[in-house]
């Protein structure tokens, strides 16, 4: 049979099985399930290594988006799309949601901004008393910034975090602003920090 024949369950199980063999190339771990949307068809992963697999600004999904679609098509030039999604987060446009963090009460604005210091004792919001909204890459921050302080209080050593724009450093202190034990500034120079998550001395 050839490709351009395969029934599109064929192509969703090829594609599914090509994305696996690529997480055992990289050494992750995740659990793959194939829909078809309209014309595409999506991968559903589900993996303790999603924030590897997303990767900063989602820059290592979209590479193994690309990669994957370009092996699919290449024997077969009429393969449909193939989006990945990682716990929800995609590289298409997806509808924001409320940040609730674990549990924990929701993050509120603080009245004051306070764009100039940047830790978890500072905030580098202005605006109301509203709950405020979060985007699905906002929420991987948050799992990346819990993690973070999961391995800080474990060995006691600091964790740095990748380079990252304002807004998402914002995101990283916000989620543990209300960890007492632990805290984060930036380091760096120009637009793009790294955020330092240190035990509190």
């Amino acid at each position: 049979m050839s490709e351009a024949t395969l029934s599109i369950q064929e192509k969703m199980d090829k594609a599914s099985k090509t994305l696996a063999i690529m997480f055992d190339y990289l050494a992750l771990d995740g659990s793959i399930r194939a829909e078809q949307k309209n014309e595409d068809i999506a991968l559903i992963v589900g993996s303790e290594d999603a924030g590897r697999i997303i990767g900063r600004k989602g820059q290592t999904l979209e590479s193994l988006q690309l990669l994957l679609n370009r092996m699919m098509q290449k024997a077969d030039q009429e393969f449909p799309r193939v989006f990945i999604d990682i716990d929800g987060y995609s590289r298409k446009p997806r509808k924001e949601k409320r940040f609730e963090g674990r549990g924990r009460d929701k993050r509120r604005r603080n009245s004051a901004s306070n764009m100039n210091s940047e830790s978890n004792g500072a905030s580098d919001a202005d605006g109301d008393n509203e709950a405020e909204e979060f985007s699905e890459h906002d929420l991987i921050l948050q799992q990346q910034a819990l993690d973070a302080a999961k391995e800080v209080r474990r060995w006691g050593e600091p964790v740095v975090l990748p380079e990252m724009n304002a807004h998402d450093r914002r995101i990283i202190h916000i989620s543990l602003q209300s960890e007492s034990d632990l805290h984060t500034e930036s380091e760096g120079e120009g637009n793009l920090k790294r955020v330092k998550i240190t035990v509190k001395k």
